[in-house]
């Protein structure tokens, strides 16, 4: 049999197969998809602006639907855990995949129920597909009339979720390496000697950056230190201390305070977005005037760093992490690349 060849620009590996003297010439293609545990602005607008997606309507969308998700499985009794990695599904699911293709309500739903479905999996908290149906069901029609786990309706949507189950892994690389910020976010809060308040602020903060596509971007520690970052100013605490052992604190937690800043940024547009239905909330000018004091700080370290060469987020993608296998030959096999996350030790 003859050495395999590779000879592919494209990251698409042909491999000559000479199994037998009668056949001989048979290609076949292997495509290689990269599971990335995360991803620039540049990618994500990249991708929004392939699948068509990314306005504000698309934000909102994407925030209807990630409380939908928590509604359902608080329904359920499922751990945070389980619910912020379902929603991360979903996020991640429409950076790859056309937001036209799921325009109904029905698809939204089926797409959300499997996102939980599998995220019990994942989490190790399984619920049977019927009763998520049954929750699913009772979250959209609190005044409507019970259903029968077992009728017909809700056997249609689990064909159909199951359906989807295989598109979701798919979309994800089968790579469930998914890091949450909830255990840093408790130890962060000690380090810095934090209370109660403080705690339950930031960890309603952290939650919320899974409806959005910070996510998507940062990693757990950073998603963590910047929702402590937020609570304080939400808090109003004066006294929140700018400094541990004559280090920065967010330096303490390996965590850039440009990220922080930029996580703030999405958590406060959401937050304003969120309100904007009641023009009249208190909330508005607050979370507003908030993001223009963080951007006023940003602009004054930046001006007085004038020696020092700041971390931009990086404009360059990674073709190969992004490549899709729609629109490849149909005579191929799909390689899927876990993603490496490095292990995140504190103490």
């Amino acid at each position: 049999m003859s050495s395999p060849t590779v000879n592919s620009p494209n990251g698409e590996f042909n491999f000559a197969v000479n199994s037998s003297p009668d056949v001989i010439g048979e290609r076949c293609n292997v495509i290689e998809r990269r599971a990335k545990a995360y991803f620039t602005k540049a990618e994500v607008s990249r991708c929004a602006e392939k699948q068509g997606s990314g306005d504000s309507k698309d934000n909102m969308s994407r925030a209807q639907w990630c409380t939908f998700i928590d509604a359902v499985g608080s329904n359920l009794g499922l751990p945070q855990s389980t619910i912020s990695t379902a929603q991360l599904l979903y996020n991640r699911f429409f950076l790859f995949q056309p937001s036209k293709d799921f325009t109904s309500t029905k698809q939204k739903t089926d797409l959300c129920i499997t996102c939980l479905f599998v995220s019990t999996k994942i989490e190790e908290t399984y619920k049977k597909l019927k009763d998520i149906l049954v929750a699913a069901y009772q979250v959209k029609h609190p005044e409507g009339p019970e259903i029968n786990a077992e009728s017909q309706t809700l056997e249609e949507q689990r064909r159909r979720v199951i359906q989807n189950e295989r598109t979701i892994v798919e979309t994800i690389c089968f790579d469930f390496q998914f890091v949450l910020p909830h255990k840093l976010l408790v130890k962060f809060v000690k380090k810095l000697k934090g209370d109660k308040y403080l705690y339950l602020k930031a960890y309603n903060i952290v939650n919320e950056c899974y409806k959005t596509t910070a996510c998507l971007r940062f990693p757990p520690a950073a998603m963590a230190a910047a929702s402590i970052f937020l609570a304080t100013k939400l808090l109003h605490r004066e006294n929140f201390p700018s400094t541990i052992h004559n280090m920065p604190w967010y330096k303490i937690f390996l965590v850039k305070i440009e990220d922080i800043e930029e996580i703030s940024y999405l958590i406060l547009d959401h937050f304003i977005l969120e309100s904007s239905s009641n023009p009249d909330d208190p909330a508005n000018e607050e979370y507003t005037q908030l993001k223009l004091s963080i951007s006023q700080q940003a602009k004054e370290r930046e001006a007085a760093m004038d020696d020092v060469t700041m971390n931009n987020i990086d404009t360059e993608t990674n073709g190969d992490s992004l490549r899709m296998v729609n629109g490849a030959s149909k005579d191929h096999t799909v390689r899927y690349m876990f993603a490496t996350i490095p292990e995140i030790h504190f103490v």
